[in-house]
């Protein structure tokens, strides 16, 4: 191979030979590196710029007045926009030459020429860098070219100051350094791929493999033969690069990898919902751009959210993309709104994922995701398989368990199953990145990572820069074209995720089963990290669902009404689920929106919410128009008596599927309701009557607000009344007795006894352990401080709070305890934190309503109870069920999981007996031994230094019980404490003795949840969604208090609301079965 001296040499000092030959920084004067421009201008290029502006058309910048700028002149502040004209005159004597625009401002930008967006530009100087646009091939010489670049002033990973996840400098700017045309050396920048390949191999390979040594040879052999200044060598070394190694190909049992282009786009993080927006037209315009210079490059895209925002805000740029569907190069993929966070959104929240997502993409482009697509999320709920089954897809993509801290996921391609038994095909790249650069390394790596090898042999590579977009970048087609069949190296061929899986599917039989949830061990600070935005995504999906049910209801029985369409207002939620919105890991601007979403959305449910109450009460004061009711088929006992019209009432609405009884504060805002209920038995501490209601399942009742009247009567007295006393000794404590529990308060507000009378069981462990210990921990973090809750954190409690407590009710109705904290207790001293612990006569829930000013750095408030239950596991609400957790640290998975996913509540149980933990907007729960815990709030600093700060309202609750969780009835607490009830505005008149309960869908087993009734999208019939939540196989059949039955069949379908061939009808009374956790979704055909 050699002329002159065999090689002898160091494999080591030959691999650093040949990494200097390659280098941009030493010896590029007699390096490869240094030839690989042949000719370059700046002077052909003007270039001007307009003043700074915030996101305006084309059509508007080119009608800017622009000056005349140059390199070096700096821009800013940080993400404002300018617009910059430039014109080049092609030297006369670059003929037959290709041509290169070089242009980087140190920032993001975007080329348009005559209107079009025709490529991103990605400045500094990361990997991610993009700063060449292909101008003009065989160029005549001489040509003039005018064209605008708008520029955003960010990074790709925004403007973290003197850091990437630090917080926002706002005063960032970026300078121009290039802007120029160059002719690049062909044969120069071929050979330099070549020999980049070669070196990864030697440099990546292990040390007695037989491609490495000769790569190495190889290479080194190039080195020796090639002359910088005589640029005829270079052919001549790219032939010997071909014929002395890529001409060698794989045997027919080599490994296939399955290169699907990418590009993970954020919708935000560390920039805003708007800031994604011009991401998504500089992304795509490339990959776009790249597909007519590559036939074979493909390109998978996610999310209809940044689908929709680019039809929007680029619409000529969108048409280019629905013809890139069309020839099969651009891949719509993922099924979902957004790429949602994989623990918090609620059951009902992932079906619209997909129900909004899918509806999109067939709409748009005539078919639906066959693959749920959802690479970089914190978690996966065990819940998750059904629902992707349950909305038509069969298979699964994700890799972010591959950041585990502890424990090594130990499959690449297996079959997960859920908490209903229903699995899904999943794959996890074993390149560990939904980012490769599609470089020897991580080529290789996808075959000797993948821990499934021997079932299956093929994986898939997602390669492209992302998560700021960007995507595939020129020499990663190449390098991927060049590697197709070289020995040694995967091969590899150009694909879609639709294209991989197919190829899967002969190996399913042969692959593991992972059972349950996918529990991500790292990040589990966004369990709790922004509270405000958990708190508003929780209101929003319970004020949706209601404001669904009551539409639907409207429709059925007030004429002339037509139910609004949500879909806007649901899909704003979905954005705001997004995997770094919801967890709580993106910047201060992104909370600021999110916050104004929820606000609005709020708003919007309440008028809707506001106008069907009227207009059911309404219909209900024309007495003879009155559905006919009955007591056979309904869960409530309903009756209605014409008498003289001599009592006021109400309208109240109840969402929750099952009967509940409350007491109420009849607000301040209902003027004609408080004057009608003048002797209240009992009023609140801050002067509001009090009342109780009780009202059907997912329907309402006409309340009596008059003090006369029957026992159903709002002012009607409890038979065992609520009753708080001081102790008369120094201790202070406080007793609150009531039917079910007898609870012992301690002066600094801690829980000294509680005691379930009907088991007699003492809750409280009587060690010197107490409930409700408020305590403040250290909260530092190994680097991800938003994202990451450590265990060593727990290792260093810095205070618990101490209270004052006295009574401030005293029944019948409720006993309040207020407990002041001492700010004392806060590490800031700086704050502070108020408590009224609330017990109803009617209930064993001990309510823990909290007021919190938090003004804390890196601390984390917990609230503690020491119980003595005695379990081996605790049981958290997940979506459309519950999943076990072991309460002990036996081996690492367990450790790991020392802070886990819980939504409305979790639940420790021995046999017989148990307590659960509820809260209406908390997510992070922890269990050793008997102690559960819920954390309340952090404080991280980055990337959002003001994250958590101000003022917080939130309850917790405890709720001992005698049984098991499902038995004593935890999962419908669960529901009263966070669902609401309505209540008209304006009383009106009826008979005293009228009694009004109206059940619109519900069922007759307590196992079976109702979770949403709607309008069906296509507008044709009402929807209506449930799930098993004992988790046992039952039966079931629907009820409803109306007469006639307003609906001739039932037809059970998919969550995408689609009936086909094999779907069951049934009528009204029919027997359904249902199997454990399961979902089923049906449509109501109204008569």
């Amino acid at each position: 191979m050699t002329s002159g001296n065999v090689m002898l040499k160091h494999q080591d000092v030959t691999i650093e030979r040949i990494e200097k030959f390659l280098s941009d920084t030493y010896f590029v004067r007699e390096n490869l590196y240094g030839k690989l421009i042949s000719l370059k201008s700046s002077e052909a290029v003007k270039v001007k710029v307009s003043p700074k502006v915030e996101g305006i058309s084309y059509k508007d910048a080119i009608q800017l007045e622009y000056k005349d700028t140059k390199i070096g002149e700096s821009f800013g502040p940080s993400w404002t926009n300018y617009w910059f004209k430039v014109t080049i005159d092609v030297p006369t004597d670059w003929k037959d030459k290709t041509i290169h625009f070089i242009w980087n401002s140190s920032c993001e930008g975007l080329i348009w020429m005559n209107g079009i967006a025709i490529q991103g530009l990605i400045g500094g100087t990361w990997q991610d860098l993009r700063e060449e646009y292909k101008l003009i091939e065989n160029s005549k010489g001489g040509e003039h070219f005018e064209f605008y670049i708008e520029i955003s002033c960010n990074g790709m990973f925004g403007v973290g100051k003197d850091g990437l996840i630090n917080p926002c400098d706002p005063d960032r700017t970026f300078e121009l350094t290039k802007a120029e045309i160059r002719v690049k050396n062909k044969e120069a920048n071929e050979l330099y791929m070549y020999l980049q390949m070669l070196y990864d191999v030697g440099k990546n390979f292990p040390k007695e493999s037989l491609r490495k040594k000769q790569a190495i040879w190889v290479a080194n052999d190039i080195i020796n033969q090639c002359n910088v200044n005589d640029s005829r060598t270079f052919s001549k070394c790219i032939e010997l690069a071909k014929k002395e190694f890529f001409s060698q190909h794989n045997s027919e049992s080599q490994t296939r990898v399955w290169a699907v282009g990418h590009c993970h786009i954020d919708l935000c993080w560390l920039w805003s919902f708007e800031k994604t927006k011009e991401k998504c037209a500089r992304s795509f315009s490339t990959q776009i751009l790249y597909m007519d210079y590559y036939p074979q490059f493909k390109f998978t895209q996610s999310q209809a959210q940044a689908y929709q925002w680019t039809k929007e805000n680029y619409p000529e740029l969108y048409e280019r993309i629905k013809e890139k569907v069309v020839t099969g190069q651009f891949i719509p993929t993922g099924g979902t709104w957004v790429e949602m966070d994989g623990n918090l959104p609620s059951g009902e929240s992932f079906i619209r994922q997909f129900l909004y997502g899918q509806r999109f993409f067939e709409k748009e482009f005539g078919k639906k995701c066959t693959e749920f697509f959802l690479p970089d999320t914190f978690g996966y709920s065990a819940q998750l398989p059904q629902v992707i089954r349950h909305m038509g897809i069969e298979n699964f993509i994700t890799q972010k368990l591959s950041w585990n801290n502890l424990n090594k996921f130990p499959h690449s391609t297996f079959i997960w199953e859920g908490i209903d038994g229903s699995s899904v095909l999943t794959h996890f790249p074993p390149a560990d990145t939904y980012n490769s650069q599609a470089d020897v390394k991580e080529i290789v790596m996808s075959s000797s990572n993948n821990k499934d090898i021997d079932r299956c042999n093929e994986s898939m590579l997602l390669y492209g820069n992302g998560d700021g977009g960007g995507g595939p970048t020129i020499p990663m087609i190449e390098r991927l074209t060049i590697l197709k069949d070289t020995a040694g190296i995967p091969k590899i061929e150009f694909s879609t995720p639709a294209q991989f899986f197919k190829q899967l599917e002969p190996h399913r039989s042969k692959l593991n089963k992972w059972v349950g949830e996918l529990y991500f061990e790292l990040h589990r600070g966004t369990y709790t990290s922004q509270a405000t935005t958990k708190r508003g995504n929780r209101l929003c999906e319970i004020e949706l669902h209601a404001t669904e049910m009551l539409t639907s209801y409207c429709e059925l029985f007030v004429e002339g009404f037509k139910s609004p369409n949500l879909s806007k207002l649901w899909q704003q939620v979905l954005l705001c689920q997004f995997h770094d919105a919801l967890p709580g890991s993106s910047i201060q601007v992104c909370y600021e929106d999110i916050l104004k979403i929820h606000q609005q959305v709020l708003v919007e449910c309440k008028n809707i919410i506001t106008q069907s109450m009227n207009h059911i009460t309404g219909t209900l004061l024309k007495i003879d128009n009155l559905p006919t009711t009955s007591t056979t088929t309904s869960t409530t006992t309903t009756s209605t008596t014409e008498c003289t019209k001599n009592s006021e009432f109400v309208l109240a609405f109840n969402a929750n599927d099952f009967e509940i009884s409350r007491v109420i504060e009849i607000p301040k805002s209902n003027k004609d309701i408080q004057a009608q209920y003048i002797n209240a038995i009992q009023t609140s501490y801050n002067g509001l009557p009090l009342g109780t209601v009780s009202l059907p399942p997912n329907g309402f009742s006409a309340i009596n607000i008059s003090t006369s009247g029957d026992n159903r009567t709002i002012n009607r007295k409890p038979g065992y009344p609520c009753t708080a006393i001081e102790k008369n000794d120094a201790s202070g404590d406080i007793l609150i007795d009531n039917q079910f529990i007898s609870i012992v308060i301690g002066s600094n507000g801690r829980i000294k006894s509680l005691i379930e009378k009907s088991a007699n069981r003492e809750v409280i462990k009587q060690d010197g352990s107490l409930g409700n210990r408020l305590i403040i921990f250290d909260d530092t973090c190994l680097f991800w401080d938003a994202w990451d809750q450590e265990i060593f954190s727990l290792e260093k409690p810095l205070s618990i709070l101490e209270g004052t407590c006295k009574i401030i009710e005293n029944g019948p109705l409720r006993c309040v305890v207020q407990v002041h904290y001492d700010s004392k207790g806060l590490p800031s001293g700086n704050g502070s934190v108020n408590q009224t612990i609330i017990v109803h006569f009617n209930s064993a829930r001990v309510d823990f309503e909290t007021n919190v000013n938090w003004n804390e750095a890196h601390k984390l408030l917990r609230v503690d109870f020491d119980t003595n239950i005695r379990a081996k596991n605790a049981n958290y609400e997940i979506q459309f069920g519950h999943i076990e957790r072991p309460t002990h640290y036996n081996t690492s998975w367990d450790f790991a999981r020392f802070e886990v996913v819980g939504h409305k509540w979790a639940d420790l149980s021995e046999y017989d007996f148990g307590m659960a933990l509820l809260n209406d907007c908390k997510y992070g729960y922890s269990t050793l031994g008997g102690r559960i815990g819920l954390s309340l709030l952090r404080s991280p600093k980055s990337p959002d230094d003001t994250c958590d700060m101000g003022s917080h309202k939130f309850t917790y609750s405890i709720y001992p019980h005698r049984g098991s969780l499902q038995s004593a009835s935890v999962i419908k607490e669960g529901y009263s404490l966070n669902n609401n009830f309505y209540i008209s505005e304006t009383p009106f008149s009826l008979a005293s003795t009228t009694h009004i309960d109206k059940t619109f869908i519900s069922t007759n087993k307590e196992a079976i949840i109702v979770d949403t009734i709607k309008k069906a999208e296509d507008g044709t019939s009402f929807v209506v969604r449930v799930y098993e939540s004992f988790g046992g196989a039952t039966t079931f059949n629907f009820t409803s208090s109306i007469l006639p039955i307003p609906f001739k069949s039932i037809i059970e379908c998919n969550g995408l609301e689609e009936v086909n061939q094999s779907s069951k009808s049934y009528k009204f009374n029919d027997t359904i079965k249902i199997n454990p956790f399961e979902i089923k979704t049906f449509r109501f055909i109204s008569n």
